[in-house]
């Protein structure tokens, strides 16, 4: 055992990053290089610090927070907010033009640019969106863009950002944006898109197809006579973990061959490691097997999980924190409730209004 992380964190180097909602492009959930919070670790996890994040009566919320270069960003309800990961200091602040009319952002990080993506809330028959790229650093803005279309999904990947949505008023679309000056790259009209991308592949839907395209410039890659919903990809961007009504299944990403299918383990939060896939619905959690999608364990839970979180050899539910091989309790979850994400030695959670950093009292790495 060696205490290298707790020299980093004296020092005050970056923590590393959970730059997407979902750790990676793939909303995969799984962050393979954490090593401070683990099994030993847990019974010593301490707050380190608390903010109460901004209210106000308005359309947007909390989400899950990110982490980039030390810091923490997270919504409010007035706009968005980055502390410093290792004392919550606040860093900066951005706030919505019209708070009342601004419903919560998708976050992701691309280098030192944060994207904001989100929607009026407001109009039911005309609502349009708005992206906005603010400086990691400073939190000015560096680009914004208005667009026809609710924000349905967004994703960023190969520093672009890609967004889909309609109205009433407006025709179904998918469009790419450059992340750097947020200008137009391709289109395409008809097709509603997800938020996951596999190494640069996602996934369109248009009628009850499914088509891959390349996140880079909107090439088909192929087409199946099948609606996918894609919820999240492998750690190693080989599979999509697509829902097709109340089945999960595995798709080979390149080809779009089924690998598996899990009848009745439909599931809108899913997380991944490559070895097993984790499922929560309603107050049970789960976990199949990667390969052939079989059931390895099952467990209620006394409240409904949040979305599953994997790293450091442990499952985080939003609750109790179990073993992710046998789905046994590690902890009891109550202090450290809510969403949840874990990167650099430390669980940050949004719970209610409520930010909070989580790390041991004493930092051990193992090797």
């Amino acid at each position: 055992m060696f205490r290298t992380l707790a020299l980093i964190l004296t020092l005050g180097l970056p923590v590393p990053g959970w730059e997407h909602p979902g750790y990676d492009a793939e909303d995969s959930f799984y962050n393979p290089g954490e090593s401070a919070i683990n099994t030993a670790s847990m019974p010593h996890l301490t707050r380190r610090w608390s903010v109460q994040l901004r209210q106000h009566e308005s359309c947007p919320g909390p989400s899950a927070p990110l982490v980039a270069t030390g810091r923490v960003i997270a919504t409010d309800d007035l706009g968005i907010s980055a502390y410093q990961a290792l004392t919550g200091k606040l860093a900066w602040r951005y706030n919505w033009p019209d708070p009342l009319d601004s419903d919560t952002p998708y976050l992701g990080v691309a280098g030192n640019v944060v994207i904001a993506a989100n929607s009026d809330c407001n109009s039911a028959s005309d609502p349009d969106g708005t992206l906005t790229a603010l400086d990691l650093a400073t939190g000015r803005p560096r680009w914004t863009k208005e667009v026809d279309i609710p924000i349905y999904s967004a994703l960023v990947d190969k520093n672009l950002l890609v967004i889909s949505g309609e109205s009433m008023s407006d025709e179904l679309g998918t469009f790419a944006y450059r992340v750097s000056d947020g200008q137009e790259v391709w289109r395409k009209m008809g097709y509603l898109a997800s938020s996951v991308s596999a190494n640069g592949r996602m996934l369109l839907n248009k009628g009850n197809s499914t088509t891959a395209v390349a996140v880079a410039d909107g090439a088909a890659l192929w087409t199946k006579s099948r609606k996918w919903l894609s919820q999240s990809a492998t750690p190693a961007a080989d599979r999509f973990l697509v829902t097709e009504g109340m089945a999960l299944l595995a798709v080979n990403a390149a080809t779009g061959a089924i690998a598996w299918t899990a009848p009745g383990k439909a599931a809108d939060l899913l997380a991944t490691d490559g070895r097993r896939v984790y499922r929560a619905s309603g107050r049970t959690i789960e976990a199949v097997s990667a390969a052939n999608g079989r059931l390895l364990w099952s467990r209620q839970q006394p409240t409904e999980p949040n979305q599953p979180v994997r790293a450091g050899g442990l499952l985080f539910t939003g609750g109790a924190v179990l073993n992710p091989v046998t789905g046994a309790m590690v902890a009891a979850g109550t202090p450290f409730a809510g969403k949840q994400v874990i990167a650099g030695g430390r669980l940050f959670t949004v719970n209610g209004s409520t930010l909070s950093s989580h790390a041991p009292r004493q930092t051990i790495v193992r090797r």
